[in-house]
């Protein structure tokens, strides 16, 4: 038996964001491993063309990738296999997605959901 943990993106179903991150309108994610025990969370997440993402904080620290698109965070923009940190419980954003992105984003910690106030 196999230690492994293998995701497939065509595998797994988009889903409407209403509990992972709890951002709701229009994004979508695919969970492709959760380890709760451990914290830990990656995932795809799919954001429509002219979305903006709020100011928000996590209970987790998280990385992500651009893999499709354009996300533009603090008047830079970030094109494919450009990367993002962000340390748990620090605010970040708002981020901007005029044509749409695809992330690839891995979380530890406590709660990837978004806290916006």
């Amino acid at each position: 038996m196999s230690v492994l943990s293998i995701g497939k993106r065509w595998e797994t179903d988009w889903v409407d964001d209403v509990d992972v991150l709890a951002l709701g309108n229009g994004v979508q994610v695919k969970v492709m491993h959760r380890d709760d025990e451990a914290g830990l969370i990656n995932m795809l997440i799919k954001f429509p063309p002219g979305y903006t993402e709020p100011e928000h904080q996590h209970d987790s620290e998280h990385s992500g990738v651009v893999l499709e698109g354009v996300q533009l965070v603090d008047g830079q923009e970030l094109h494919p296999g450009d990367t993002l940190h962000a340390p748990a419980n620090v605010p970040h954003g708002p981020f901007h997605y005029p044509e749409g992105c695809l992330l690839f984003t891995s979380f530890r910690g406590k709660s990837a959901r978004h806290e916006i106030d």
